[in-house]
């Protein structure tokens, strides 16, 4: 029983400190940003690049997954 009360205690203490601490503050307004306000992130620019890749690897699997079917 005390192992199980140590171990608990040794998993949930050291996430009080997570909850304790100020939160950051907020991005800067980049220049390049698509609309107003919004932080400028990389990946506002390439989510055509994101898009294009997940179809892809979702063809890749999709056409592995078929060809085991067959077999």
């Amino acid at each position: 029983m005390k192992n199980r009360i140590l171990t608990i205690l040794a998993l949930f203490l050291p996430m009080i400190s997570v909850f304790a601490q100020v939160p950051p503050t907020p991005p800067d307004q980049g220049e390049d940003a698509f609309t107003p306000g919004a932080p400028s992130t990389p990946v506002d620019q390439y989510v055509i690049f994101l898009v294009l890749l997940a179809v892809v690897f979702a063809g890749y699997f999709l056409w592995n997954q078929r060809k085991l079917v067959k077999n």
